[in-house]
Formats: C-alpha cells, sequence, structure tokens
C-alpha cells in the first residue's frame, strides 16, 4: 500500500469525495452489457492493464442459471454471505456449511458501510468511474465484472486492476478475485438466467443477504 494511501486510510483522512463505486441512477441505467469499444482503463490516475479479451471470453461463457435455487440450497438451507473488514475475508455459507471463503479488498479511501443488507441488484459488468484527479485517485474502469449491489452504490464484485487483496483498495466496495467474484455471482440470489445481463431482485427472485462487519 502506498504510504500516502496507508496514511489516509488509517485517519480516515482521504478527502475523497467518492463514497461508493456508483451512483444509484448509473446501476439503474446500466444494461450489463460488455463494452466492446472500451479500450483504456484507469485506476488511481493512471493507465493499466485492461484485460478486455479475457474479460469478453467469460461473457461468452455463460452458464445456464435457471435451475440455481437463489438464497437457499437444496435442503432448503439459507445462502449468506459474511465480510469480515478485519481479516478482509469474504466466507459464503449455506446454513452453517462454509462453501466459499476467499480474500477481498474493501474501502481504503472511504468506508465500506457495515450491516446486514440484501443484494437489491445485479449487472454482469458495468463502468466504475470516480475519485480525484487532484488527488491521484482518479478511476474509469471498463467492464467491472460481477458485480452485486447490496447497499446503494456499494456492490461486491471482481477486480481486475489490481492483486493485492486482503488489503483495503477501494473507494467503499468490496472487490474480489476475479474468478471467486464470477462464482459467486452465479450462487447468489438474485438468479440471473442466461442472456440476461442486468436484474433487479423481487420478492419472487429475492436477494441473498450480506454481513458485512
Amino acid at each position: 500500500m502506498p504510504f500516502r494511501s496507508f496514511i489516509a486510510y488509517k485517519l480516515n483522512i482521504s478527502g475523497d469525495p467518492t463514497t461508493s463505486c456508483c451512483k444509484v441512477e448509473e446501476v439503474l441505467s446500466a444494461s450489463g452489457d460488455f463494452e466492446e469499444e472500451a479500450n483504456i482503463a484507469v485506476f488511481d490516475s493512471q493507465v493499466i492493464d485492461y484485460p478486455k479479451t479475457s474479460l469478453a471470453l467469460s461473457n461468452s461463457n455463460e452458464e445456464d442459471t435457471s435451475k440455481v435455487l437463489g438464497t437457499t440450497n437444496a435442503a432448503g438451507e439459507e445462502k449468506w454471505i459474511d465480510v469480515s473488514l478485519a481479516e478482509q475475508k469474504l466466507r459464503a455459507y449455506e446454513g452453517n456449511r462454509l462453501v466459499f471463503e476467499f480474500l477481498i479488498s474493501s474501502g481504503l479511501w472511504n468506508s465500506t458501510p457495515r450491516g446486514t443488507f440484501y443484494i437489491w441488484y445485479k449487472t454482469r459488468y458495468q463502468r466504475m468511474k470516480g475519485g480525484s484527479q487532484e488527488l491521484g485517485t482518479y478511476y474509469n474502469l471498463p467492464n467491472v465484472p460481477s458485480n452485486m449491489f447490496f447497499y446503494q452504490g456499494y456492490a461486491l464484485h471482481g477486480a481486475y486492476w489490481h492483486n493485492n487483496f486482503g488489503h483495503p483498495m477501494s473507494h467503499g466496495c468490496v472487490n474480489e478475485p476475479l474468478a471467486s467474484a464470477a462464482q459467486i455471482f452465479d450462487w447468489a440470489g438474485p438468479v440471473v438466467p442466461a442472456g440476461v445481463n442486468a436484474l433487479r431482485a423481487t420478492p419472487d427472485n429475492p436477494g441473498t443477504r450480506v454481513v458485512i462487519h
């Protein structure tokens, strides 16, 4: 972690006005489609390696998730997600049985909200833009994959712009390794059928519970 970022994180004085990866209106207006024309990604005001081809290939390999049981498993046990900010770790459970566990990166420049939430919207891909040019925290990231919005514009999502999982790196969202993000996107509710790229939770297709502490 850069020294300035570390000090800002410890003192909670980043000055960055961005409080989540997206605004609610940006989430609702997004199609979830892959942006074929996007060729550049920017993170911390620097142009970064943008794995466009591999991200596009992951889009073409969608599996039919219509048989997934959403917020419960075949035994009727609740699927739920636990995020420990102290450990920088996500664990996913079916009842009391652990089914996924991996490192994440939560909020550095602004805090990740704590509490109990439910996934209210999913997009397969989402452009995320924010930060501050002056502070060197500007980002413009096309085709962020496997987005699960749990509170306003805050999401659990894949991150291709860093591999520093286990340490805070975000503007409030929960960054996940790409493969893990894809797995848990398909596992959690609401269920997004093959061929659909954006979906809001409903009473008939509810969102998975997310506990962040």
